[in-house]
């Protein structure tokens, strides 16, 4: 039995649950026992109308679907997801598959389809495929929320007009989370007294800037700044779902968020506790007035870094790759007597320089051989993938030119853009050196680290060719001098399951994947 990537009960994600419509006991009975055996946690249903009704009850991240079925078909089921359920992909199976119907069936949203018999391979790599697909949805998701809080911290620490910042955190966090009521309150602890900046929603009674004795919050509570899920103090008529998040700064509490949903609204999950916490912090700090700006920016940057980090952690072979890199190439630049600031481009430059493979598949990324001419094509849009997502922040704008130019070539014959040396930032060419130099000294899956001095005689052969020539010779001058101090601690890597080095033009394309 074939398994083309882990199994749910080997990543540390949850299970997937899988939703089997089909009217065909035989072939239900057979979907559910094969997924089962794989990990996947599996629910049936005879048709579309009994599949709505396991809908209602549980969340389902695949739902597998026949055509032909009694009551409700395949069709309608697929309309019905697309309205109700659109966080939930299907396939759909038939006996009677045409090209119009497959056309039908993926422009009402299915990912992908199925044509009866149906085998164990087939089934096994759809449902691989469309498991992955979401995991990197959800990567890019999470990605876009991290790029959201750093917006909304700019949106405090661009302005010293504290309500024009309230207004615009409460617009983002009302579309982020879609409560039913929110409010941003001032703690005077001198006072003991709450003052309300902002509401939204019918929760709240009271005006604007009024205050109200701090009461229903007990200190220990205030200062633990954890979320409270306790429906019963929601001023919300009949049961409700309330997030109460204390806002801190140096330990001392500055304020309360309070978000509340209705009975028939969705609970605030894992993740929007996740996120609110954050948002906690980004508000705490804008009401300090600013005085934190710089600690605020490098926290979000470093969350951001931290996705980075996981990033390389998705190869076991290039865990610590974005950190080292940073290394030389913050070193390189301050040998080089760059200023403070643009060390600094090339401090976050470095660490982000591989962000944008969170959109790159992993059967092309963890790939243990040499890559197909359009799956090299698809790694090439790694650099512009990162600068695209990174062009949503402003205070990361010096750094973009690094993320999307540290696979260019002096000689024009890099990617994405085929730039020729002039036309590269300084700061791009710097990092390019050190990704190649980690890239060469480093195991990966399809070749073997390399020695320093064999990494050295390359980057040499490749001077005004790959790389800037002088800033090659400054590395390697530096890296005799000092390259052992320069190195970090990093997990070691597995066997490798191939011998030797890919038999493609080393100086060319050996950091390629890098």
């Amino acid at each position: 039995m074939m398994s083309t990537l882990a199994t749910p009960e080997q990543a540390d994600r949850p299970i997937p649950r899988l939703l089997i419509v089909e009217d065909d006991t035989n072939v239900r009975d057979f979907c559910v026992r094969l997924l089962r055996m794989n990990g996947y946690q599996v629910v049936a249903a005879e048709n579309g109308r009994a599949a709505l009704s396991r809908l209602s009850e549980t969340q389902y991240d695949l739902v597998f679907t026949d055509l032909q079925m009694p009551e409700m078909g395949g069709m309608e089921l697929l309309h019905e997801l697309r309205q109700h359920y659109p966080d939930t992909d299907a396939i759909v199976f038939t006996a009677h598959a045409t090209v119009e119907t497959a056309r039908q069936a993926l422009k009402l949203g299915a990912f992908d389809y199925l044509t009866k018999p149906v085998t164990v391979d087939d089934l096994e790599r759809t449902v691989s495929r469309a498991v992955e697909w979401r995991r990197v949805r959800q990567e890019k998701q999470r990605l876009s929320e991290m790029v959201a809080l750093h917006e909304m911290s700019q949106a405090f620490t661009s302005t010293l007009d504290t309500a024009t910042a309230v207004r615009e955190i409460v617009r983002m966090l009302w579309r982020r989370f879609s409560p039913q009521a929110l409010s941003l309150s001032l703690l005077h602890p001198e006072d003991s007294e709450l003052e309300l900046l902002a509401q939204r929603g019918a929760a709240i009674d009271r005006a604007p800037n009024s205050r109200v004795p701090v009461r229903g919050y007990d200190a220990r509570a205030i200062l633990g700044a954890h979320i409270e899920l306790v429906g019963e103090e929601c001023s919300l008529p009949g049961p409700s779902h309330l997030a109460r998040i204390t806002l801190r700064t140096n330990d001392r509490p500055v304020g309360i968020l309070q978000l509340s949903r209705a009975a028939d609204q969705p609970g605030f999950d894992t993740d929007d506790r996740t996120l609110l916490n954050v948002c906690a912090a980004h508000i705490a700090a804008s009401i300090d007035n600013g005085r934190l700006y710089q600690q605020l920016k490098d926290q979000n940057l470093q969350t951001i870094a931290a996705l980075a980090a996981a990033i390389d952690a998705r190869d076991p072979y290039t865990a610590g790759h974005s950190e080292q890199v940073r290394r030389y190439a913050v070193r390189l630049g301050e040998v080089l007597g760059l200023s403070l600031q643009r060390i600094e481009y090339i401090h976050y430059g470095a660490l982000l320089h591989d962000i944008g493979k969170i959109g790159i598949r992993d059967y092309i990324l963890l790939k243990p051989g040499q890559l197909s001419e359009d799956e090299y094509a698809v790694m090439q849009t790694h650099p512009t993938i990162g600068a695209d997502i990174l062009r949503k922040i402003k205070a990361l704008r010096e750094v973009i030119p690094i993320i999307e130019c540290h696979h260019e070539r002096i000689d024009g014959r890099g990617y994405p853009r085929r730039l020729l040396g002039p036309h590269i930032q300084e700061e791009a060419r710097i990092v390019s050196i050190a990704d190649a130099y980690d890239a060469m000294t480093s195991d990966r899956a399809y070749r073997r680290a390399m020695a320093p001095d064999e990494a050295f005689r390359i980057l040499t052969n490749g001077r005004g060719v790959h790389w800037d020539g002088n800033f090659v010779e400054v590395f390697i001058g530096m890296m005799r001098r000092e390259g052992t101090g320069l190195l970090i601690a990093r997990p070691r890597p597995p066997q490798l399951a191939v011998t030797g080095l890919l038999e493609r033009p080393v100086v060319v394309d050996l950091a390629a994947r890098d």
